[in-house]
């Protein structure tokens, strides 16, 4: 973690082919690659955003908050994030373990949510629209601005973030067959 990745490394990592990893990634239109084509960011990103996600020692960045709140719970380590209320630009901090938020500072800082949209670009659909803010007036005053927004605690917005982690987590059935089919009787 905290380096570019080969579509090599990662179908060896996943144990899929070559070309079930190229498959998959020609279906994501946000993911992030480097000038050699080494996968560098998907939700969890080396370039810099507007939330720095900070673990074992390495500082990453997330698309969103949201992002920044899901991937201690999916990865199980805790990440100190960094980032800045979208309306003040103020300090908004805190600390994410796999089950929970603390240290947050302000304490009652705000994360914006919007459903997202049938678009296969997640960053342009939804992150663009998913921030921590440092207090309720400054994320209802921000959400008024920007149509189909909803603003909700930290806290809650961590428990969406552990839903969806949880169920990004659970076993999938192959999509990406090599191609070869079996008898059956």
């Amino acid at each position: 973690m905290g380096h570019p990745v080969s579509r090599e490394t990662l179908a060896a990592a996943l144990g899929w082919t070559a070309s079930q990893v190229t498959a998959a990634l020609n279906q994501v239109r946000s993911v992030e690659y480097d000038d050699h084509d080494n996968i560098v960011g998907y939700g969890l990103t080396l370039r810099e955003t507007a939330h720095a996600f900070e673990m074992d020692g390495r500082r990453l960045y997330t698309w969103c908050a949201l992002d920044a709140l899901m991937f201690p719970p999916m990865i199980g380590r805790t990440a100190r994030v960094t980032s800045s209320c979208a309306a003040t630009r103020a300090p908004v901090r805190m600390t994410v373990t796999p089950d929970a938020v603390c240290d947050i500072d302000p304490a009652g800082a705000m994360v914006s949510l919007v459903a997202p949209d049938s678009s296969a670009d997640v960053r342009s659909a939804f992150c663009c629209h998913v921030h921590f803010f440092a207090s309720a007036a400054a994320a209802n005053a921000w959400a008024g601005a920007h149509a189909r927004v909803a603003v909700v605690g930290v806290h809650d917005a961590f428990r969406l973030g552990q839903s969806l982690a949880q169920r990004l987590k659970e076993p999938a059935l192959p999509s990406y067959s090599s191609g070869a089919t079996e008898a059956r009787p």
